[in-house]
């Protein structure tokens, strides 16, 4: 809102030409108060800054101004205000280096109290002020002022001028300059005795514009958030004003954590308090590594700051000693910008903890030459840890690095591990694994021997000198993990064999050299034959067993025609056809083509939904005929409406009789022209693929004459074949004599 007024004033006074006294009224109706007036001064500053220096300089004139005093009662315990010269609108009251010690009595009478200056007093108390809605100016400087609540001035929408300087304050209640609602543009709290102060008393959201809270020359110590305020993206934090904080006891600086705590929930935020100016100049300032990612920040922009308050000094250490923060920025004098960690960050005993963030971000536990004989069971929760180990007497790394107490977790976060001139002899094996990403130094110790565990890390990532070691046949895996000679890191590590009081390094010795046994070549062919011949046997097996179905039909096919001798058949039905009766096209088909065509020729035929007894056990009958049936003709449809147990049934037993009788015959109508995957019987699927059936889209030939021919073709292979000639019902009639005795059933049996 701040900044659309800006804008507002300049591009008016540039398009229109428009003079000062035109800021003057804009400040008046912003703050109702038609008594300001703009110092003529302001004229020569640009039209964007006028509008601030009318409101930081501005002049009160009242025309009607009665002057008020101040008498004793009982001594200098009571005190009340006199008025000697008349009636007025508005009244001043000035009574410094008095002896009052509370407001005098009858105060709230005189509600045209414009100015007060008691200044230098002994008042201890003054809500009673808050009765003076018409105040401009209060000078309460030098009193005994123990505590400044929000509420007093809250409803004093006039005041301009609070100074409470030189009294004992130590306390403010939270938000008491966030919630002014007024013209409140000076408030003086210096030489006080504050150790602590809210974030709501150093901005302000409800008035655009304030010129100065000065809480200088007091103790304060830390920033706080008592009431969890935030700084949302619609909140405005007003043009702002001047914050001083000088001479105070502030040594750390704030870090990018605390922006959260302090109400700001991103760094974009802070850019509200872009008009806002904080004077930190004359405290102890600390200059650690919290100052670097600000010091980063301003690079871009610090050549061009040239505001005084902005030149904060450092007090520690001693290398930046009065030394300038905006000289450490220009220069980049980054490297001192340390943080010395504590106990209380799980800085091991005996150690020295830095946090360093300008070299590789790291922190820096340096436990050297302090006689430890363990390694830290806990580490400060910072990443790139670079630790310090040498010269102790660290020796049993084996039990440590798998030891319970011991918190590995930190290992992911270890860059460098120093343990030179230990007394390490065995290096550890387990959990190395979390250290693939770190260089270790184990260069000074007494090492004899490399356990194939340690090849989970970068042989340049890890330093050893020269080990000398009584080489075996086991240690052959070093020749493969160790630096090629032209690597760069080839003298990280050496490894020497002993043999024959000679030093020779591993990655000259063969494996005779290292005692290993060389393998028979015959040995070798052989067990790759095995090998192969599993292998062989194995893929065979697969595809016999995928092309089971296949094979067996084409098997069957060829016995047949080797095997010419005729077996006498006595069989009841020459065909028994499966389809899906609930097809209305199959079943005209059946009925007008095919079914006639081989009845003439003549065959007797079995087709369920015609031939069926009705009340009969469907699944019996249907093993009884099969098993009397010569051929089993199946149209595959693709479609099945009613239930497909019968049709899947069906399959089985023609299945089933197939397999135990060379001369039983399947016949494959496929009428929807489906392929072999769509099959959900593989063995019927077989017939597919060896191309085994017959197509319902030939129309070269008629399709009942190719079924009619196949079978007679193969009577003629057969030679002598007997049916038995009984029709169906005079089997049935053995089984349900009952039927006898309808005229219906005699006729049909008489036919």
């Amino acid at each position: 809102m701040y900044i659309s007024i800006i804008i507002l004033y300049v591009a008016t006074y540039i398009s229109l030409g428009l003079k000062p006294n035109y800021v003057e009224e804009d400040m008046q109706s912003m703050f109702n108060r038609p008594d300001l007036r703009c110092p003529m001064k302001c004229n020569r500053y640009p039209a964007i800054h006028q509008m601030h220096c009318c409101i930081c300089r501005s002049e009160s004139v009242v025309d009607d101004l009665g002057n008020l005093t101040i008498e004793y009662k009982d001594g200098q315990c009571n005190s009340e205000i006199v008025n000697r010269g008349g009636k007025h609108d508005f009244y001043s009251l000035y009574h410094r280096y008095g002896h009052l010690t509370f407001l005098p009595g009858n105060i709230c009478n005189f509600t045209g109290l414009f100015i007060i200056d008691l200044s230098f007093n002994n008042i201890t108390n003054i809500e009673e002020i808050s009765c003076l809605r018409n105040l401009d100016t209060l000078l309460l400087r030098g009193n005994s002022i123990h505590v400044l609540n929000k509420h007093t001035f809250l409803h004093m929408k006039f005041i301009r001028i609070l100074d409470l300087s030189f009294n004992r304050i130590d306390m403010i209640d939270p938000g008491f300059l966030l919630k002014m609602n007024g013209s409140l543009f000076y408030l003086n709290l210096s030489f006080n005795k504050l150790v602590k102060l809210d974030i709501t008393n150093g901005i302000a959201s409800r008035q655009q514009y304030f010129c100065e809270a000065n809480y200088s020359h007091n103790a304060i110590k830390t920033v706080t958030n008592e009431q969890s305020w935030k700084c949302k993206d619609s909140t405005s934090l007003g043009h702002g004003g001047m914050v001083v904080l000088s001479n105070n006891s502030f040594t750390s600086f704030f870090d990018v954590y605390m922006l959260k705590f302090f109400g700001f929930q991103n760094l974009l935020q802070i850019g509200k308090l872009i008009y806002y100016g904080f004077d930190f100049r004359d405290n102890k300032w600390n200059c650690d590594c919290k100052i670097y990612k600000f010091a980063k920040a301003a690079e871009r922009f610090v050549q061009a700051i040239t505001r005084d308050y902005f030149d904060v000094k450092c007090y520690t250490p001693k290398s930046f000693k009065d030394r300038s923060i905006l000289t450490i920025v220009k220069e980049r004098q980054y490297e001192n910008l340390i943080c010395n960690l504590s106990l209380a960050d799980k800085c091991p005993l005996r150690c020295r903890c830095i946090y360093q963030p300008v070299v590789r971000n790291r922190t820096l536990i340096d436990c050297s030459n302090s006689d430890r004989k363990k390694i830290p069971h806990a580490l400060p929760d910072y990443k790139s840890l670079e630790v310090d180990l040498s010269n102790n007497d660290l020796c049993d790394l084996q039990n440590q690095f798998k030891s319970k107490h011991t918190n590995t977790s930190y290992f992911e976060r270890v860059r460098l591990f120093n343990f030179t001139n230990n007394k390490i002899e065995i290096l550890p094996r387990s959990n190395l694994f979390l250290l693939r990403t770190a260089k270790i130094d184990f260069r000074g110790n007494t090492i004899n021997s490399l356990h194939r565990s340690i090849a989970v890390l970068n042989p340049c990532n890890i330093y050893l000198g020269t080990i000398i070691m009584q080489c075996e046949c086991d240690d052959i895996w070093l020749q493969q993990w160790l630096p090629k000679e032209e690597s760069k890191c080839a003298k990280n590590l050496q490894v020497l064999c002993r043999k024959e009081k000679q030093l020779i390094s591993i990655k000259n010795m063969s494996k005779e050299d290292l005692g290993c046994r060389i393998p028979n070549k015959n040995i070798i062919w052989i067990s790759i034959f095995i090998v192969a011949a599993f292998v062989l046997v194995v893929l065979l097996s697969a595809v016999i067993y995928i092309f089971r179905f296949e094979i067996y039909i084409i098997g069957r096919k060829v016995i047949k025609k080797c095997n010419r001798s005729s077996f006498p058949l006595t069989l009841s039905y020459d065909v028994y056809i499966s389809c899906n009766e609930d097809d209305e096209n199959i079943r005209q088909w059946l009925l007008s083509n095919l079914l006639p065509n081989l009845e003439q020729k003549p065959l007797k035929v079995f087709w369920p939904c015609r031939d069926s007894v009705i009340g009969s056990s469907r699944e019996q009958e249907i093993i009884e005929v099969m098993s009397r049936s010569h051929y089993f003709i199946i149209v595959l449809s693709e479609k099945y409406n009613g239930p497909l147990r019968w049709n899947e049934k069906e399959w089985k037993y023609a299945w089933h009789n197939y397999t135990r009788d060379l001369h039983r015959e399947i016949i494959i109508v496929n009428y929807d022209l489906l392929a072999a995957n769509e099959i959900a019987q593989k063995y019927l699927g077989a017939f597919l693929r060896i191309g085994q059936y017959i197509d319902f889209s030939n129309h070269k030939n008629s399709i009942e004459n190719e079924i009619a021919s196949m079978i007679a073709k193969n009577y003629n292979k057969m030679g002598n074949y007997a049916r038995e000639n009984r029709v169906f019902a005079e089997i049935e009639e053995e089984k349900l004599p009952f039927l006898k005795k309808y005229p219906l059933y005699s006729k049909l049996v008489s036919r």
